[in-house]
């Protein structure tokens, strides 16, 4: 529709509102300039908005940048304290984005390195010897200029460079997803059984882990000896372990225990990063292992993960030899992550988490590394402070299997590739035929 002016309106209204007669030009030219100022008044009134210029998509900020930080996300560099505030160590991202103790190093023990280091200006901390695994290692902290091994190999030997390794940080491998008021649950609730004990034989298990929250309820009838390898004056974190040893030996009215006659051996490595992280440095879960070795554990559970480490696969390969079966969560970074280590070294047993529905975890690593799966998802489990609550990831699948490797070394006496074959007979095949990199070779089931 053509939109007449709003002058030629007015003119229009005063024609048909006045009689029929001649009008004087005049008068009609005085009116039409009258409306014109109001108009022109009315115009000023009106703020017209500014034009501004095209949208410009490329100065949108890169979507990485928006998304939010996990809960589990620490700083760079994070200063781990005693209760009464006394620095102990730096706990800081180093290369790829692992963890370590800020400029501390491990190394097989031998004189010559040990002077060589020394020179440069390196601070040994303590030279242990293991007589669990039979061997000896050299701690030490180095200066900032020669903090990695491209420095480092300058100054020790090749064949002591073979075994140099940080001193890295390990982390638990679950996460809350709910916690429960067990006076308060449903009807439905309280008449859930979580699983079947995997036996009822007095088999004994190692964990390496947290503190036990032994106070808990659900190890009211528990057997567990527990040795602690952090500093005396560091606070004790009882988050992981308990969750971990409430699948193992946990007792409530809701919590069936994997092993009900079973005996637990706690060696202590996480201290707590942060509300939701715990971590373990490396030389403690070495002191922690050795310790196991020694009396006489052969199944040990290492529901943790981290990067490879050239002395952590010396020391498990020792332990194996040992008789040793290490079980060990698969990792909880996702199906495209790369391996997660311990779980991805040779003749380690890597566990994969899947829910009750025998459907993988979506956070669970896969990969060719992975040997069996387990219940892993929204899994009733014992927690500190007197609580029950839900937990998922590998971590808390890897009990299953640890369990059902217990019962089977009570029961027969066989060497370790007969005890995996009979293992493999009660897995449930899920998935592609055969072993696969999401099941591994099948689920293993309490029934």
């Amino acid at each position: 529709m053509k939109t007449l002016p709003i002058t030629a309106i007015f003119i229009s209204i005063l024609s048909t509102s006045l009689p029929a007669q001649q009008l004087t030009s005049g008068n009609v030219l005085g009116n039409i300039s009258i409306i014109d100022r109001n108009l022109g008044d009315i115009s000023q009134q009106i703020k017209i908005p500014r034009r501004l210029a095209p949208f410009a998509l490329s100065s949108l900020p890169n979507v990485d940048k928006l998304t939010t930080k996990p809960l589990t996300a620490l700083p760079d560099s994070l200063s781990i304290e005693t209760v009464t505030g006394k620095k102990l160590w730096l706990d800081v991202e180093v290369e790829q984005g692992w963890r370590a103790v800020q400029g501390q190093w491990l190394l097989l023990a031998d004189d010559l390195s040990k002077a060589h280091l020394i020179e440069q200006g390196a601070v040994i901390i303590n030279e242990s010897r293991y007589s669990g695994l039979g061997m000896a290692l050299l701690r030490f902290n180095v200066p900032q200029a020669i903090d990695s091994k491209k420095a480092l190999i300058k100054i020790l030997s090749a064949k002591a460079s073979m075994s140099l390794a940080r001193n890295h940080i390990y982390q638990s491998q679950s996460q809350t997803s709910q916690l429960v008021d067990e006076k308060l649950v449903d009807k439905k609730l309280k008449t859930e059984k979580q699983s079947n004990a995997a036996c009822q034989l007095k088999v004994k298990v190692g964990i390496v882990d947290s503190a036990i929250d032994t106070n808990h309820y659900a190890f009211k009838q528990a057997n567990i000896t527990a040795k602690s390898f952090l500093p005396a004056e560091l606070a004790v974190s009882v988050k992981h372990g308990t969750v971990i040893a409430s699948l193992l030996v946990g007792k409530t009215e809701q919590l069936v225990p994997l092993l009900p006659q079973g005996k637990i051996y706690s060696a202590e490595v996480f201290y707590q990063q942060s509300d939701y992280v715990q971590g373990a440095t490396l030389s403690a879960m070495i002191a922690g292992i050795n310790w196991l070795i020694e009396q006489d554990v052969k199944v040990i559970n290492m529901s943790l993960a981290g990067p490879d480490n050239k002395i952590l696969q010396t020391v498990l390969t020792l332990a194996m030899a040992k008789g040793a079966l290490i079980i060990a969560a698969a990792g909880n970074e996702g199906p495209a992550a790369p391996p997660m280590f311990p779980a991805a070294y040779k003749d380690v047993i890597a566990v994969s988490a899947i829910d009750q529905l025998q459907q993988p975890y979506r956070w669970s690593n896969r990969g060719d590394y992975v040997d069996y799966s387990a219940l892993g998802v929204n899994v009733l489990t014992a927690q500190s402070g007197q609580r029950v609550g839900r937990e998922s990831g590998t971590s808390i699948a890897a009990p299953h299997v640890t369990a059902a490797l217990a019962c089977l070394i009570a029961k027969f006496s066989v060497d370790k590739n007969q005890l995996l074959e009979k293992l493999n007979e009660s897995t449930i095949d899920l998935g592609p035929r055969g072993k696969d990199p999401i099941y591994g070779v099948g689920a293993i089931v309490s029934r």
